[in-house]
Order: C-alpha cells, then sequence, then structure tokens
C-alpha cells in the first residue's frame, strides 16, 4: 500500500502481535497511542489503552532501542530504522 508501512507489534499482556499498516505521515507518538487504543478495543479484558505509550525496536540492529515519539514513521522508513513488516513492541 502507497503510503503506509506494515508493522507487526507485540503486546506482552496480550502475549500475540498484531499486525499495523501506518500512514508514513504519521508521528511515532500518534502511532503507538492509535495502536494502544485499537489493542485495547479488541481486547478490552486484558488490555488497558494508554496516552503513555512508547514504539521499542525488536529487529537486529537496534533491538531493543524505543523510536524518537517526535519522528514521522516516513523518516523512520527513509532512514532504514522501519522497514515493511518490521517487529515492535509496544511498551
Amino acid at each position: 500500500m502507497r503510503g503506509k508501512v506494515l508493522l507487526s507489534v507485540r503486546l506482552a499482556a496480550l502475549e500475540r502481535p498484531f499486525e499495523f499498516r501506518v500512514p508514513l505521515d504519521m508521528t511515532v507518538e500518534r502511532a503507538a497511542r492509535l495502536m494502544s487504543q485499537m489493542a485495547a478495543q479488541m481486547e478490552p479484558a486484558r488490555y488497558e489503552a494508554s496516552d503513555e505509550v512508547d514504539l521499542m525496536l525488536c529487529d537486529e540492529p537496534g533491538a531493543g532501542g524505543q523510536l524518537n515519539p517526535n519522528e514521522s514513521v516516513r523518516a523512520l522508513v527513509e532512514q532504514g530504522t522501519l522497514v515493511e513488516g518490521a517487529h515492535l513492541a509496544l511498551v
């Protein structure tokens, strides 16, 4: 899909990954908040949405590093930090 990137995002509380197509022009902070809200809607008994969430890289290199919340997804794709199918964790 043009203008979006597919990300696989794991939420420890739910013990499974979710796949999200994220618009390139969205900030990491906004994407993380929306992912949190969607996970809460899908699993309300097991997960509560929060505005205090971050995205962490799970792929090498850079595994364990948190993404800058002010950075655009487009900038991270252009830098090669995010690629189609990248594995992240919502923390």
